[in-house]
């Protein structure tokens, strides 16, 4: 699939086949015109992509915020409301909203024949780099395909939820909500077919995660993209494929150590720094302190550190980095996280 943004004239190929969505349903949802259920809550939690080398590749569910979908079934269109602490500057046009527009596309694309209320309450700070448009777009797509019992498969509920973040930057994209429906570590194995692959992190492994109070765009992904160099050396692209193996070795065999040499990335990273106040300083001091990697979370521009809780406190190393970030003269909230289970139905 490609996409053509106003924003950004260069066509762009995209990791998201979304030809299935114009098949119609594989059974009748009760004659495609009700839903099968009335009502399904679901949350979904935050996620870091990239983890340094694996743009749009790499992602990891944390358990530290959560998002959750309220859906209900209705006649006509569809409908958003945006609730919670989180909730302030959140669209609620669902031309404008990663969960209305993972809507409105499963429904209109499948023909489904109803509407749907969506609350969502944010629990996950916005424009943070913490996958706040993700959860929101995870959790509506994991709601629709319960309650309408569209039986999708899992490479097909990621697919529907990546088309939501074209909302937050411009383009469909699937490693956030690859994370945040499979949880864990997750990785987007191929663009066509689609598939994305999910494992479970070393039990020894925490982040810690410091945010800082800067402000950021309302597109901000999107003008994080934009930064990206047309070409790359290959030099920089060997390393980051090193970089990139290293990562997934250590999340298979257990070595933390492994997978924070592989956070180092030659090519997005460096692009993006200057949108983050201090990062150096931040990224010096999360491993003086005794992380084992540090990285910029997604766009940023929070920054995330890999510790390995045998050797060192996850919430030793956040204050660290929020020291160093207030050194920067940017004060920020240092917080720990484990990784998290993904997207979860509460109620129906």
């Amino acid at each position: 699939m490609y996409f053509n943004h106003p924003q950004y004239p260069t066509k762009v190929r995209l990791c998201v086949d979304d030809s299935f969505l114009n098949a119609r349903p594989t059974r009748p949802v009760q004659d495609s015109k009700v839903a099968r259920i009335d009502s399904v809550t679901v949350t979904a939690p935050c996620t870091t992509a990239n983890l340094g080398p694996g743009f749009d590749v790499f992602a990891l569910a944390l358990e530290a915020f959560h998002d959750t979908a309220y859906v209900e079934a209705s006649p006509g269109a569809v409908t958003l409301e945006i609730t919670g602490p989180d909730s302030a500057g959140v669209p609620a046009d669902p031309e404008l909203n990663s969960a209305g527009l993972v809507a409105k596309e499963l429904l209109n694309r499948r023909a489904v024949g109803i509407g749907v209320k969506i609350r969502i309450e944010k629990g996950i700070p916005v424009g943070k780099g913490l996958g706040s448009s993700a959860a929101s777009a995870a959790a509506t797509a994991v709601a629709l395909n319960h309650m309408l019992g569209l039986q999708l498969t899992t490479n097909e509920i990621v697919q529907v939820a990546a088309q939501g973040e074209i909302a937050s930057s411009g383009v469909p994209h699937a490693d956030n909500v690859a994370a945040a429906i499979l949880g864990g570590f997750t990785f987007v194995r191929s663009c066509s077919p689609f598939s994305a692959v999910g494992l479970s992190p070393p039990l020894g492994l925490e982040i810690a995660i410091a945010i800082p109070e800067v402000p950021t765009p309302s597109n901000k992904t999107g003008v994080a993209r934009a930064l990206l160099p047309d070409t790359v050396p290959l030099g920089k692209v060997a390393q980051n494929v090193g970089g990139a193996a290293s990562i997934v070795a250590g999340i298979v065999t257990g070595d933390i150590g492994l997978i924070g040499k592989g956070m180092i990335d030659a090519i997005v990273e460096p692009a993006r720094a200057h949108l983050v106040p201090g990062y150096a300083e931040v990224r010096e001091a999360a491993l003086e302190a005794g992380a084992e990697g540090v990285a910029i979370s997604g766009a940023g521009p929070s920054m995330i550190a890999i510790v390995d809780n045998a050797k060192v406190r996850a919430s030793s190393v956040a204050e660290a980095m929020r020291n160093a970030f207030k050194s920067a003269g940017v004060e920020s909230r240092a917080i720990t996280s484990k990784p998290a289970r993904g997207a979860v139905i509460i109620k129906e």
